[in-house]
């Protein structure tokens, strides 16, 4: 697989994520991930998810919030 077909598969992939969250209730700039890390502690399914998470990626949860913090200060002009 090229480099360019990995990334367009992972650029839809990370939109998808998006456009499911959203659809889910969650604000613009947040994925199911930033959205679950957001809500951790909120109960045993958000720990869970958390959890298998980042065995897949180390603080996944804690990245996607961060991600989708820098967003929200993209989108409101706080650059920085």
């Amino acid at each position: 697989m090229t480099t360019r077909l990995k990334n367009r598969i992972l650029n839809f992939l990370y939109n998808l994520d998006r456009a499911l969250a959203s659809l889910l209730g969650a604000p613009a700039q947040e994925t199911l991930s930033s959205e679950i890390g957001r809500h951790r502690t909120a109960g045993p399914i958000e720990r869970a998810a958390c959890s298998f998470l980042d065995h897949i990626q180390a603080q996944h949860c804690e990245l996607a919030v961060k991600h989708a913090e820098a967003l929200d200060k993209v989108d409101d002009g706080f650059v920085g």
